[in-house]
């Protein structure tokens, strides 16, 4: 009798939660955003890879893409529509036309940087695939593309479906289509090599994971191109937990009238090569990425040992609120064989005035997930020379042992800088969009780097704590020298 009622009570609990739903997914449906509903039916997924599907394939698609896009923006104008306004600064479709003027004497720099590109050099010496991470853009790798191509290496930066375009992109996208690009574009980098073996990964956060993915599959398949080495950028070895269940409140979403259910976050789109809004989606493609490369691992592991996989450097903020830091020491630990890896891991600011505001956890967690013991891969510290001094040093401890050993470095936090971020990895200083002194010769619509104001709530936009995340890396110059290092890549001549 008593499980009778329980079952009834739950019942009408969940008739009236679906009635709730309902009526929030009627109001909601009629107010959607034209970027969060209007699917762009040119995007590429897995199934366009019909016989002969090749990269410049790719690109035709995305051209078709990217117009389909204009004319979505041009048919919905709305005052709220930040960069998705035809004329906005902020419209990754005008700012080639709108730096014309500021860069003149190097035009050919100045891209959309929300699509895919390719960078060569004047004498090819490799070559480097890059991929962006999740919600980015390829501009995400663009100053390590404009660098390495001055170093002689010719570099693909590929657009992952679903990006760079509206969010919506992310409601339906697989991670399957991602890993199907991936490939793409390495064997458009194999052909323009042209027998050159010096290929290589350089993979931002889900772009990471994508790259050790592809990797994997290249051990087996010995018809793919196989990458020399990797490097790392705050790579999606693990996520929030919460992911596991974005599958099933996403399958709710589906159901007519609950489509604002797929939704973890809608946001003004106000940054012009990142989406602020978040679908479920793509949180449950992250999670299910995560796994299968694990998975793949394991049994990668199982056939061949993975003693041929190549060498891979990483590179992680220790607190980073995107990806799990102690699943990115796990796989440098334990699931990569034993050879050349090395991480370097971006400590938090432990000058005395930040202590008392710190918190324990924060202080503890360098030393909870990396002196258990000897490592079996390289691992350096980037952290302050001592308590009482911004400026840091590199402390590395060789594999199999305890000792760190210290070099001063001319670089320090800036002020008001209590650690790096998931995001800052791979921005410099003088990013001209993320920057903390963005370059002056280049302006995408807007400085979000560096942006210090006060006034009333609800006046703007940007939510009050945007700028608390850093956006930027102090040590982004130590980063690209240590890449140039561990590529082995000699100085050109003068």
């Amino acid at each position: 009798m008593r499980d009778g009622v329980v079952a009834l009570y739950i019942q009408r609990i969940l008739l009236i939660t679906s009635c709730c739903l309902v009526l929030a997914g009627c109001s909601t449906l009629k107010s959607a955003k034209p970027w969060h509903r209007i699917i762009l039916d040119e995007e590429f997924s897995r199934a366009d890879l019909k016989p002969g599907y090749t990269w410049a394939d790719y690109l035709a698609q995305e051209d078709r893409l990217f117009a389909q896009l204009k004319t979505v923006i041009a048919e919905n104008p709305r005052e709220d529509a930040y960069r998705y306004q035809l004329n906005s600064p902020l419209n990754s479709l005008n700012h080639i036309q709108n730096n014309q003027a500021l860069n003149a004497g190097n035009a050919n720099t100045v891209k959309n940087w929300n699509r895919s590109f390719v960078l060569k050099p004047k004498k090819i010496r490799g070559g480097i695939v890059m991929l962006h991470g999740l919600s980015d853009s390829p501009y995400s790798v663009r100053s390590l593309a404009l660098h390495f191509q001055q170093q002689g290496f010719y570099v693909i930066a590929a657009r992952l479906p679903g990006h760079g375009t509206l969010p919506s992109g992310l409601l339906n996208v697989q991670w399957e289509d991602w890993a199907a690009v991936t490939e793409l574009a390495m064997r458009e980098l194999q052909k323009q090599l042209a027998g050159n073996d010096n290929i290589y990964f350089i993979g931002y956060s889900t772009g990471a994971a994508l790259a050790v993915d592809y990797t994997l599959s290249a051990q087996l398949d010995k018809k793919l191109p196989r990458p020399k080495k990797l490097v790392l950028l705050s790579p999606m070895f693990g996520v929030s937990k919460f992911a596991v269940l974005s599958k099933g409140v996403d399958l709710i979403g589906h159901i007519p009238l609950l489509s604002s259910e797929r939704w973890l976050s809608k946001q003004h789109e106000y940054n012009p090569f990142k989406y602020n809004s978040f679908t479920v989606n793509a949180g449950w493609q992250a999670r299910s990425l995560t796994m299968h490369l694990h998975q793949k691992i394991a049994s990668t592991k199982r056939k061949n040992g993975l003693q041929s996989l190549p060498p891979m450097l990483g590179f992680q903020s220790i607190m980073d609120s995107s990806v799990s830091t102690p699943a990115v020491e796990h796989f440098f630990a334990q699931e990569l064989p034993s050879h050349n890896n090395e991480l370097v891991v971006f400590d938090i600011n432990r000058n005395h005035n930040y202590f008392p505001i710190t918190r324990t956890a924060s202080i503890e967690l360098f030393a909870t997930l990396f002196n258990a013991g000897p490592a079996p891969y390289n691992l350096t510290r980037i952290g302050n020379s001592n308590t009482s001094t911004h400026y840091v040093s590199e402390w590395r401890r060789p594999a199999g042992t305890t000792q760190e050993q210290e070099t001063l470095l001319p670089l320090e936090f800036p002020h008001g800088i209590f650690s790096l971020s998931h995001i800052a990895i791979p921005f410099p200083v003088n990013d001209p969009t993320y920057g903390l002194e963005p370059d002056d010769n280049e302006f995408y619509g807007i400085r979000l780097g560096n942006l210090n104001f006060r006034g009333e709530r609800n006046t703007l936009a940007i939510a009050a704590d945007t700028n608390q995340r850093l956006n930027a890396n102090p040590f982004y110059s130590y980063m690209e020298r240590k890449i140039e290092e561990w590529l082995e890549v000699s100085p050109l001549p003068e």
